[in-house]
């Protein structure tokens, strides 16, 4: 149980930074560009946190609960 915890762990932390990205950074679109995707990995990641940002911050919160179950537990 401490893999698997640890792996909840890991990915939790992980989603719900993903998620908290569009709290802190603007979303890279240009208006009056004429092509307005993602320059860079940095704004894909950006792009794709603000599509889900709900959902990486619930199952995060999840994943990170369930994981402190099984601390608790043990």
């Amino acid at each position: 149980m401490n893999r698997l915890a640890f792996v909840f762990v890991v990915i939790g932390l992980f989603v719900v930074c993903l998620g908290v990205l569009p709290f802190i950074f603007a979303y890279p679109y240009c208006v009056d560009c004429d092509y307005s995707g993602p320059g860079n990995f940095w704004q894909l990641i950006l792009m794709v946190a603000y599509e889900g940002q709900i959902w990486y911050l619930a199952i995060g919160i999840t994943l990170l609960s369930i994981s402190g179950m099984f601390f608790l537990k043990r």
